[in-house]
């Protein structure tokens, strides 16, 4: 399975089409069916956690708890083979102890393990807040739309209302994590993160500024770390296994105000970039990303 989303790199209303027409299908499976689709049923969950709630609530559907953790079972073949087999008879035994023999001379076979994770893991794209209120039950929360050159624009909570006013978050580009699970805050669910920078902790005057990127950018362009412009992001970064808090720490912006990534082996740095551009902040030096 090479591919996240039906016909292009970001869903598209290809996505949301089939995922409408298999969802009643979807919620009668059990568990163990569904991880026996382990990919299909991959590719539903993100488009369900994509879709905002309203939306699904519009067209009568709602979210289905899908366990992707299940494997799927396995019928035990070997056990069904022997005991097709006939008993009793000289030939078969010698033919059993052969086979034993051949297995215990095959060597144990490798396996594969998982490389570290890279900053090509993260689903970064341009989003352009079209809307944006403070949340009602909680003071130091925004809770934004924005366009992220989806068929509905996405709802965001953001605690930036200690540092950024209203009025520069209205309209304003910016750069999204967009594959981080889903989560609500204070009753209201996220479903994206706002990338900023924060100054060090050094500085006499901390701020916090938005990751701004090239000015004639579009919602739904790709964000990509020089170096790893090939490769593609998770669909859904697993909570488990850490992948954001492992890559996070070496998200910082350079003395040129610029956002990158600095790998923790060789200390090079892998600049932010849409569409061959840089993105920045305003005029924050060796700040963190987040």
């Amino acid at each position: 399975m090479d591919k996240t989303f039906l016909v292009a790199s970001q869903p598209t209303i290809a996505d949301f089409s089939a995922f409408s027409c298999v969802s009643s299908h979807m919620a009668t499976l059990s568990d163990i069916e569904r991880a026996t689709y382990n990919y299909f049923s991959r590719w539903y969950d993100l488009i369900q956690h994509i879709v905002p709630d309203s939306a699904l609530a519009s067209a009568g559907l709602s979210l289905i708890n899908i366990n992707l953790d299940i494997k799927p079972q396995v019928s035990p073949i070997s056990e069904n083979k022997e005991d097709s087999q006939p008993k009793n008879d000289g030939s078969n035994k010698k033919e059993k102890k052969k086979e034993k023999k051949q297995t215990e001379r095959r060597q144990p076979e490798k396996k594969e393990t998982p490389g570290p994770p890279i900053p090509s893991m993260i689903d970064l794209r341009v989003g352009h807040i079209i809307k944006v209120d403070k949340h009602p039950d909680a003071d130091s929360l925004y809770v934004e739309q924005i366009d992220v050159g989806e068929p509905e624009p996405r709802t965001v909570v953001s605690g930036l209302v200690n540092h950024i006013p209203i009025e520069e978050m209205l309209n304003k580009k910016v750069v999204l994590v967009c594959n981080l699970k889903p989560a609500s805050m204070r009753g209201i669910k996220s479903f994206a993160m706002v990338l900023c920078a924060t100054s060090p902790s050094s500085d006499p005057e901390p701020k916090v500024q938005l990751i701004e990127p090239p000015a004639d950018s579009k919602p739904g362009d790709v964000a990509r770390f020089e170096g790893y412009e090939k490769n593609e992001p998770e669909a859904l970064l697993n909570p488990k296994k850490k992948i954001w808090e492992a890559i996070q720490p070496g998200f910082i912006t350079s003395d040129s105000f610029e956002a990158g990534w600095t790998d923790p082996n060789d200390k090079s740095f892998h600049r932010l970039n849409v569409n061959g551009l840089p993105c920045k902040c305003k005029s924050i030096v060796g700040g963190s990303m987040k």
